[in-house]
């Protein structure tokens, strides 16, 4: 008998406190289906993150043989990449053996061309997890996983889904699969062994073995049967989930959890790569270019705000507004317009980066890169970085440049002075030294802003409600940041 492609071995995990698995055995052979069912919250997903080496067990071992596929219950499909695409980025050989698997791979599941062609967001549920069962497919992995299929299809796109898995087994020689549903019609189709985690022992517990399911007769004509057999099987009800505890988090446990952020945040740093130069292009474009008609007008109240209160007081204290421009010049260029930008783009930024990677990470998007041996902040992380470091400095100048055409439209029109005393002096004080640190100032704070953004949204994983929280987080901590540096820079010019 051939070794087994996946073996668990006495495998327990918990969370909090709360065992979620507890002395599991398996033994996955090669060729083989092995569906497990039980109740939700469970530990079924938990079973597959083991397998997938995304989580460490807290006791016993968990041996798989060669590279593991997974096809997660959303498909995890990048968006923002064609589906071709998408079946082709685990591939790393060249581009024309990608080619070929991707096409083998799309006919194994029924993509048609035009599936190909199009954007995962434009696909139905059933072509969108046919499209990531072609994905992990195009690895020919040894061990495919799938959590799920054919959660939230219709009955005609579940017998479609449950032909790609049988397809996908029959594509890879020797292919162990390990599946994890609700779904009895489709473990009744594709079952060679059916698993029970039970939650109250925390182990899977055999339902159907083989030798079960072979006494039904012909699989295509036996489907009702062990489906009826199924959910005779599984008629207890779903016990309640856990509810989430209401007590106040103590400050101490605040104070661990901004270190371990901290931490977080510069190990995120340490994946950051040269981005490409597309992926560059367009983040200066989503960051910097559409945020700069929102500074441009800020600039321009700010100048004219700031005109307006430093005539009054020098009007009341020396009846004389001639120093107005000079102050202003050296104001907006060396103090408040590298630090009003950089507030300003930590809510904007801020809150686009952590929203945008807290659903990619909902979704497991982020799993699914570590899948293929990619870091996540190498792809998510790294544009965003370099196109926020190099957006802040330009966008602060351009804030500077509008507060000077507000504050010249409040000192001559609105306090009435001579457009000649404004131009001739505003920048007198402007020094190159001081204002190039404040721009420096700038280009540090996009760095702070996009590193704990990304982190927050990292940190979403259970529920769009956690999409939200990371939201605010991110805002919050790109403002505290920008404060941080501003405060760090003031402190260094002090001492040196």
């Amino acid at each position: 008998m051939s070794a087994p492609r996946v073996r668990l071995r006495g495998v327990a995990k918990g969370f909090g406190g709360r065992a979620i698995l507890d002395g599991v055995d398996l033994d996955l052979a090669p060729g083989r289906v092995v569906v497990v069912v039980g109740p939700s919250g469970g530990g079924k997903s938990v079973l597959l993150d083991l397998v997938l080496g995304l989580l460490r067990p807290d006791a016993g071992a968990v041996e798989v043989e060669g590279p593991v596929g997974m096809v997660f219950q959303d498909g995890a499909l990048f968006d923002d990449l064609t589906v071709e695409a998408n079946l082709a980025f685990p591939h790393a050989g060249p581009p024309e053996a990608a080619a070929a698997a991707v096409q083998a791979a799309a006919r194994a599941v029924g993509l048609a061309p035009g599936h190909l062609a199009a954007r995962p967001t434009q696909l139905s549920g059933g072509l969108r997890k046919r499209a990531a069962i072609a994905r992990a497919l195009v690895q020919a992995p040894p061990v495919l996983l799938y959590d799920e299929p054919t959660a939230g299809l219709d009955a005609a796109s579940s017998a479609r889904v449950a032909e790609a898995i049988c397809a996908a087994r029959d594509a890879v020689a020797g292919q162990a699969a390990l599946v994890v549903t609700h779904d009895y019609p489709l473990a009744a189709r594709i079952a060679d062994e059916v698993r029970y985690l039970d939650p109250e022992s925390h182990r899977l517990v055999p339902l159907m073995t083989p030798d079960d399911l072979a006494a039904y007769g012909p699989r295509v004509e036996a489907v009702s049967a062990i489906r009826d057999a199924l959910e005779a099987h599984f008629a207890a009800a779903d016990p309640p989930p856990s509810e989430p505890g209401t007590d106040r988090t103590p400050l101490t446990e605040q104070l661990r959890t901004l270190g371990r952020n901290a931490r977080a945040a510069l190990t995120a740093l340490g994946g950051v790569r040269a981005p490409a130069p597309r992926a560059f292009a367009a983040r200066v474009w989503d960051l910097g270019v559409t945020s700069a008609p929102a500074i441009a007008a800020s600039g321009l109240v700010l100048g004219l705000v700031s005109a307006l209160q430093i005539g009054q007081a020098l009007g009341v204290a020396f009846d004389d507004l001639d120093p107005l421009p000079t102050l202003l010049g050296a104001v907006l260029f060396h103090h408040v317009g590298p630090l009003y930008t950089g507030l300003f783009l930590a809510g904007r930024v801020g809150a686009r980066v952590a929203s945008e990677v807290g659903i990619k990470t909902y979704l497991r998007q982020a799993d699914a890169l570590q899948t293929f041996g990619v870091r996540p902040e190498a792809v998510w992380l790294s544009p965003v970085f370099f196109a926020a470091v190099a957006c802040f400095p330009v966008l602060a100048v351009l804030l500077e440049v509008c507060g000077l055409l507000g504050g010249f439209f409040g000192y001559v029109v609105l306090l009435g002075q001579n457009t000649a005393g404004f131009g001739h002096t505003v920048l007198d004080e402007v020094a190159l030294g001081p204002t190039l640190v404040g721009l420096a100032r700038a280009a540090v704070t996009g760095g702070v802003v996009a590193t704990v953004a990304y982190n927050a949204g990292r940190g979403a994983r259970r529920g769009s409600d956690a999409v939200g929280r990371a939201t605010t987080r991110a805002v919050v901590a790109g403002l505290l940041g920008a404060i941080v540096v501003e405060l760090g820079f003031g402190l260094l010019g002090g001492l040196f």
